[in-house]
């Protein structure tokens, strides 16, 4: 019963956590090969006869797992399936258009987003807006506009005027011509310094640091919800395992070995853990639909997601912490954003020094600011490197975590194979050998749990390296 407890609020916690992630480059790892369609359960009858079932010769024992014994699965058009992406065991809408796709692989993710988020798309328009600026044709424009003004001031000047009134309205008038001319005089001065342009470059790194945030966060997604699909075939497991334990105790029940408040103890944990498992299928779902809305597809919650790329021993290898450190710092739009507001407290500290006396509040206020940027721009870059050491030393933590687990599936395969073989020498039950072979499919997943950690750790060093985004909630758990 403990083991069923830890997969309830393991199930508890990842349900009401993952689906909360808010809304690239192709990498140059190859993909590998999707899954096949998983096994489908007996119904609960067949399968205590199953169970009963003695071992009368060796052409009795179940396939094992891997042994292609699985079922074949069959489209409605009769052609069976193949791949993942040929799955439609979790997809029961029919297809709608061009925008309803129902297998999205990781390597296409980065350009889905790009092209179908109403997010990124109107990132991307605001950056072409900037892009379109000419600032050749701005300034001229704007010295035309100024010579106009400076025009019509000297025409109302020389009109005459008969009445306080009329006095009055003209002053109102050149008063407004003027302040509008200051306005001009300076933004061509803001544009022959090249404030403005540095102003329009600043925004335009803020937008394209937004649009790589987008596909971050679509990254994350889409790893919570290749572990939220885990989770949900290991309380599967989980649930078919109690069921066996529920036969027994049945039968143990009938027998007078235990009592009725017992049995009733677990019928109350296989509903309960069905309960949880409901549930998370739900937020899988939800998860799906906010998946959908990022890559700009139809909102039907059905979607088959591609494996992970194979991360390459190259590319581990490749990692050389002082060198990238300094790439990445370069490329952060955080810290560039902090040493702008520190060279603009400078700016002002400087200009309030060179209109006030040095003891003035002015001067004193000035230099604060000043300091208090200072102290900012050092803790940005602090954090910074705090972040990126952190996610330099996950990739080797996770390095040493999965080889850590295949040594454990290479045990557990031993274990399972010395299993099948008393099976077949009639030594040991049906059910014993089920409990080995889920014992073997538990490590497995632990091979694909650290295999996704280190390919998610490896993702947030290659987007701070690249791109100088730095995402903590994108590191693996």
């Amino acid at each position: 019963m403990r083991k069923q407890w830890i997969a309830l609020a393991l199930v508890l916690a990842l349900a009401l956590s993952l689906c909360a992630i808010p809304a690239l480059a192709q990498t140059d790892q190859e993909g590998e090969t999707p899954n096949t369609a998983g096994e489908e359960a007996l119904p609960e009858e067949e399968a205590a006869e199953e169970a009963d079932a003695p071992p009368e010769a060796p052409d009795a024992l179940p396939p094992a797992a891997g042994d292609g014994g699985n079922p074949i699965v069959v489209r409605p058009d009769g052609t069976p399936e193949t791949t993942a992406g040929d799955s439609t065991m979790d997809d029961e809408l029919v297809f709608t258009g061009e925008d309803d796709f129902r297998y999205l692989a990781f390597e296409d993710l980065r350009d889905k987003v790009l092209e179908g988020s109403l997010t990124a798309r109107m990132l991307q328009e605001s950056i072409a807006s900037i892009d379109a600026m000419d600032y050749t044709d701005m300034y001229q424009s704007l010295n035309a506009q100024m010579t106009s003004l400076e025009a019509a001031q000297k025409m109302y000047a020389q009109i005459p005027v008969s009445t306080p009134m009329e006095g009055a309205m003209q002053g109102f008038v050149i008063s407004n011509l003027a302040s509008s001319y200051a306005s001009l005089s300076a933004n061509v001065s803001e544009l022959a310094s090249g404030k403005l342009q540095k102003d329009s470059a600043a925004a335009r790194r803020q937008l394209k640091n937004a649009q790589d945030l987008t596909v971050v966060g679509a990254e994350s997604l889409y790893f919570a919800i290749l572990e939220l699909e885990q989770t949900k075939e290991t309380l599967r497991r989980n649930l078919t395992a109690l069921d066996r334990q529920l036969e027994e105790m049945e039968l143990r029940y009938e027998l007078g070995q235990i009592s009725a408040l017992t049995l009733e103890q677990v019928r109350n944990g296989r509903a309960t853990l069905q309960s949880n498992l409901s549930t998370l299928e739900m937020n899988l779902r939800r998860c799906k639909l906010q998946m959908q809305s990022m890559v700009g597809a139809d909102l039907n919650g059905s979607l088959v997601l591609g494996p992970l790329p194979a991360l390459s021993q190259g590319l581990v290898d490749s990692m050389d912490y002082k060198p990238d450190l300094e790439e990445a710092k370069t490329r952060s739009y955080d810290l560039f954003a902090a040493k702008k507001k520190l060279d603009e407290a400078g700016d002002t500290y400087d200009d309030t020094r060179a209109s006030y006396a040095q003891n003035t509040y002015n001067v004193r206020s000035a230099r604060h600011t000043y300091e208090a940027a200072l102290y900012e721009y050092k803790m940005a870059v602090q954090s910074f490197e705090m972040n990126f050491r952190n996610a330099f030393d996950s990739v080797k933590d996770y390095q040493q975590v999965l080889r850590s687990a295949q040594t454990s599936l290479a045990f557990q395969e031993n274990t399972y194979a010395s299993q099948e073989l008393k099976y077949r020498q009639g030594t040991i039950s049906h059910n014993a050998l089920l409990d080995a072979e889920d014992q073997l499919t538990e490590a497995k997943e632990a091979v694909e749990t650290a295999r996704r950690n280190l390919f998610t750790a490896y993702r947030t060093y290659y987007w701070a390296v690249n791109y100088g985004v730095m995402s903590s909630g994108q590191t693996g758990t």
